[in-house]
């Protein structure tokens, strides 16, 4: 027995290619109008700097910017002598401007990866020189210490 498909039927699948494939054709990019966002992110690497020596004696020194981007809790547990804090989600134009735009800009937080977040939002802000340090895990595995204020 042969199975027949109705009018309607035929028309609604026929229907429904067209929308598929329409969707698919209307999310791409096409012709002089088609604008690419140039705020491209990308992962930052940690920086291969992490030795608390070093880092202490330029902080020391005032010949770099140390920012921890850690929470609130986090930075009370125990931060790096000298750093200053920003919680990750608390960086814009205000609260950036307690930073010096002439020095070197070191960012850890717990791991790196939110210091690597941050590198990016710091560089949308107009700091050019700005590491991921990577994180305090990092800075005790090297023998640095943390301080609690």
């Amino acid at each position: 027995m042969k199975k027949y498909y109705n009018f309607p039927t035929i028309l609604a699948v026929v229907f429904a290619v067209g929308l598929v494939a329409m969707s698919l054709y209307a999310t791409r990019c096409h012709g002089e109008g088609c604008v690419v966002d140039n705020n491209v992110k990308t992962e930052q690497p940690v920086s291969i700097k992490m030795n608390p020596e070093i880092i202490k004696k330029q902080v020391e020194n005032n010949e770099i910017v140390l920012l921890d981007v850690r929470e609130d809790s986090e930075w009370n547990d125990g931060h790096i002598s000298g750093a200053m804090h920003i919680p990750l989600g608390n960086i814009n134009e205000e609260t950036i401007t307690k930073i010096e735009k002439g020095k070197p800009l070191y960012v850890y937080c717990r791991s790196g990866r939110r210091a690597g977040e941050a590198v990016i939002k710091l560089k949308s802000l107009g700091f050019n020189d700005v590491t991921n340090l990577g994180g305090v895990l990092d800075w005790q595995e090297n023998g640095g210490t943390l301080v609690v204020e």
